[in-house]
């Protein structure tokens, strides 16, 4: 069994949504921040998500969420677990094929996710709506936003083609921050249809109500 430690609208939601898509049951502690104190002899960085599985020989903890959607579907990938399979490149990938699954799993996080964050973060943290660093992030944002839309103009259906994968469920993440810390930027044409390709997902959609 997996435990997932979630909190609603971070980046947990990212493993929830892994495990809804792969039909596996799962155990989640929900809980909201600051996160209890028990939460720390679990992982003592206090940071979500957080895993413990327990079907290892002995149980492994995990964090960092997009270590843990590889973890999952690498795991279950090298049984032969058709689910993971899909959800991936697959046991022996196209070298390309591979290199472009990694670069838009990570591109989730670190070029879309990020600079939402700081955009959040920093109003939260100097209390002003626009400063120098607000619309140096807005304007990587949109410049990375204005990169995924190219790439999506091809009518591809997904990030990597026509199968859903583990890096579109990195970049569903980032738009659903976005909404959630209300940050004014506006998805691109192919973007905007991706991502209500995205929230049309039925294991989206139980991830947002568990």
């Amino acid at each position: 069994m997996i435990t997932i430690y979630h909190v609603p609208n971070s980046r947990s939601q990212r493993v929830v949504w892994l495990m809804e898509e792969m039909g596996e049951s799962y155990k989640l502690e929900t809980f909201g921040i600051p996160v209890p104190e028990d939460f720390l002899k679990v992982n003592p960085l206090g940071s979500v998500p957080t895993i413990v599985d327990d079907d290892a020989d002995a149980p492994i903890t995990q964090f960092e969420s997009l270590a843990i959607l590889q973890y999952l579907t690498g795991r279950r990938l090298v049984a032969g677990n058709e689910a993971a399979i899909a959800l991936t490149t697959g046991p022996l990938p196209d070298p390309a094929a591979y290199a472009e699954h990694l670069q838009f799993l990570h591109f989730g996080e670190a070029d879309l996710a990020t600079p939402v964050g700081t955009i959040f973060r920093t109003r939260i943290f100097t209390g002003e709506q626009t400063n120098n660093t607000i619309a140096d992030q807005l304007s990587q944002l949109e410049k990375r936003l204005a990169f995924l839309d190219r790439h999506l103009a091809d009518g591809r259906e997904w990030v990597t083609g026509e199968r859903f994968t583990i890096a579109d469920i990195s970049i569903g993440y980032a738009f659903l921050l976005a909404e959630f810390t209300k940050c004014e930027v506006a998805l691109p044409a192919h973007v905007a249809a991706y991502w209500q390709r995205l929230q049309a997902r039925p294991a989206f959609k139980r991830t947002q109500a568990a």
